[in-house]
């Protein structure tokens, strides 16, 4: 086998694992803003944070009761009206992905809870993270880390199922 023969090869199994990859995470991302969400213990989703105003308002705004929505088992509280009603025809836009836990837990294998204050959006996406340090661990190397988030998603968040209906 020539040089060439072995680059070529080589460079075909690197783009089909690419592609592979690519499509296992755009076919799963139905998996991702759902039914489960992390909440504290007052089912209260984010922490009580508006999620419309991640995007809309350019950060993080806490919600106030006044204006709240229930959804995938969860309060959620918003800092206006026009928030609230964004959320409410389409809360899948606006939610965190990984059900608001921190996406590099989720990429290890395991559910961290997350912070508010520690966000990106990014390809109009929520993502919440435990600390700053999470956050730009996630960012050295987002496409890995949201592959492997993305596949483990799916059976962390059976078991997270499994344990919010027994409760």
């Amino acid at each position: 086998m020539t040089n060439f023969s072995r680059i070529l090869l080589t460079v075909s199994a690197l783009v089909i694992s690419i592609f592979g990859a690519l499509s296992f995470y755009y076919a799963a991302q139905d998996y991702v803003a759902d039914s489960v969400i992390f909440n504290t213990d007052k089912n209260i989703a984010i922490n009580g944070y508006d999620a419309v105003a991640y995007f809309d308002d350019g950060g993080p705004i806490i919600g106030i009761p006044e204006f709240q929505v229930d959804w995938a088992g969860s309060t959620w509280f918003f800092s206006n009206l026009g928030n609230r009603d964004k959320f409410a025809v389409k809360p899948d836009v606006y939610a965190p992905q990984f059900g608001g836990y921190d996406p590099v837990g989720i990429a290890q294998g395991y559910t961290n809870p997350s912070s508010p204050e520690h966000y990106i959006v990014f390809a109009r996406q929520l993502f919440l993270f435990y600390t700053a340090e999470s956050k730009e661990h996630w960012n050295e190397d987002r496409g890995t880390n949201m592959v492997l988030a993305t596949s483990n998603w799916a059976f962390l968040r059976e078991d997270l199922l499994r344990i919010q209906n027994s409760q």
